[in-house]
């Protein structure tokens, strides 16, 4: 296949995020690997976001997205919400747009939700620019999904991340964040969600488990301080990483054959 046949690969991450990961792979394929860092698009349509976040405090606000796919049934959400309530921590929540999330919506409008959170929340539809957002000095925790995507760029911002992995990898992903890097705090999730099946399933998770992942996530104890600072530390390796320049020149030395 392409990937025997290629002189070396391009992955989407940074060596020191998986270092055991890159060395074992590089040993086992023999090949040139290439860690090309966190890059993403930027917009400049987010100035309410914005003007909202700068009315808090540095770090703390907790952001909360489950990505575009989202498997969970809607009481499923709105058990997510009631955590994020019952917190009592201000909160920019993004809701992407689907059918599961119309119930979500009715619920967020007609049972209070909105009303009685108002002043320490912000509910983004659709669609935000994710790496702005996360990279604003008020932002304090990720509650994600940990898909790839997200989890990195949770990493390059330096956030650490409240763990509420559905399906496929983002279980990895949650270890790595928990267990290795050591700046994320799991909501319990051990089993996934099965498409197809998610309205016949048992509550993924309860809000009391919500609610106790983003409070310790936040704590300002010495716990929540060691894993803010090894998140800050892992943002600026991150950010480090980052440069078209050293992977062009990676590409010439490669055509050169050194």
């Amino acid at each position: 296949g392409a990937e025997q046949s290629a002189d070396g690969i391009v992955v989407n991450t940074f060596e020191e995020l998986e270092a055991e990961y890159v060395k074992e792979y590089t040993r086992t394929k023999d090949k040139a690997e290439r860690c090309r860092g966190e890059n993403g698009s930027t917009v400049d349509d987010y100035e309410q976001c914005l003007k909202w976040l700068d009315s808090w405090e540095p770090g703390s606000v907790i952001y909360p997205c489950l990505g575009r796919i989202c498997g969970l049934a809607t009481w499923q959400l709105l058990e997510l919400g009631s955590g994020l309530e019952a917190s009592s921590q201000p909160f920019i929540w993004l809701i992407r747009g689907g059918e599961r999330s119309q119930g979500l919506e009715k619920w967020i409008q007609e049972e209070g939700f909105e009303e009685r959170t108002k002043e320490r929340g912000f509910i983004i539809w659709g669609w935000a620019p994710q790496v702005l957002l996360l990279s604003h000095r008020a932002i304090g925790g990720f509650l994600t999904h940990c898909g790839w995507n997200s989890t990195l760029e949770g990493v390059s911002a330096g956030v650490p991340l409240v763990t509420y992995p559905l399906f496929a990898e983002q279980f990895y992903n949650k270890k790595l964040a928990a267990q290795v890097l050591g700046i994320g705090v799991s909501v319990g999730i051990e089993a996934t969600v099965t498409w197809g099946l998610e309205d016949n399933s048992g509550l993924v998770i309860k809000r009391e488990k919500v609610k106790e992942a983003i409070e310790k996530l936040m704590d300002r104890g010495k716990q929540g301080e060691k894993r803010r600072k090894r998140a800050r530390q892992l943002g600026e390796i991150a950010n480090r990483a980052i440069g078209v320049e050293m992977l062009i020149e990676f590409v010439i030395q490669q055509t050169r054959g050194q």
